[in-house]
């Protein structure tokens, strides 16, 4: 009897922490478009603060048996972390020269405005709708000195009457965009795949020349899943 209990308790309570997960998941799209009249309205884009670029730049550890081969393999281990320190530092300073978030924002409030119909304004008070965006994670990516580097954005996309608390669409999005060897002004590449050593011998200048053009094409792939999700939302497939 008590067995049968405790298994039953367990039950309710996983099914209960399942049913959270579920309700959690399923907050963050949210539509209500058809309670709202876009066409002619004016829209407002309001990003709010974003967090600091996470660099996220890792390297091989190599780990071998023998004592002369332990000792190489620090030696190895220490000039990688190294390599990885010093194109993180490079990559920091780039993304401080590129206004990333802002090409973002520039260009979901294109995108979505003109799904909407309508029209742009610069202002909050002078909006009948508030296009939110908050960006919760974004930064540089490379799991290895020889994996992609990519430009991950996690971001989650609000629109509201300016005149009101009730939400009227919602929708998150996650991205991971490669780079391209064409953005840094790089020729021909092992399988055409920028990575971390690809970039290590770069200047700031030609990283954060990239680095620009890599935010741009990571906005327009936001902007045509927003734009996407907005006229799905509003007219059906």
């Amino acid at each position: 009897m008590f067995l049968t209990r405790r298994f039953t308790i367990r039950g309710a309570l996983a099914a209960g922490a399942a049913a959270a997960c579920m309700a959690l998941a399923g907050c963050m799209t949210v539509n209500h478009l058809d309670l709202y009249q876009f066409d002619g309205a004016r829209l407002a884009a309001d990003l709010h603060t974003p967090p600091e670029p996470q660099l996220r730049i890792d390297y091989d550890i190599d780990m071998n048996g023998s004592a002369v081969m332990s000792a190489l393999s620090v030696m190895s281990n220490l000039a990688k972390a190294n390599q990885a320190a010093h194109v993180r530092e490079l990559m920091r300073a780039a993304l401080a020269e590129v206004d990333v978030p802002g090409i973002v924002r520039a260009e979901s409030f294109r995108a979505c405005s003109s799904s909407l119909g309508t029209e742009q304004v610069e202002r909050l008070r002078e909006a009948d709708y508030v296009l939110a965006l908050t960006i919760e994670e974004w930064g540089i990516e490379a799991r290895s000195p020889v994996a992609a580097v990519s430009l991950h954005m996690k971001l989650l996309v609000s629109l509201y009457p300016s005149h009101g608390s009730e939400l009227a669409w919602r929708r998150e999005i996650t991205v991971d965009e490669p780079a391209r060897p064409d953005m840094f002004g790089i020729g021909n590449v092992i399988g055409n795949m920028v990575t971390a050593t690809v970039l290590y011998d770069m200047t700031e200048e030609d990283l954060a020349r990239g680095f620009k053009e890599l935010g741009s094409l990571t906005a327009r792939r936001i902007s045509y899943e927003l734009q996407g999700d907005l006229d799905h939302a509003r007219f059906g497939s």
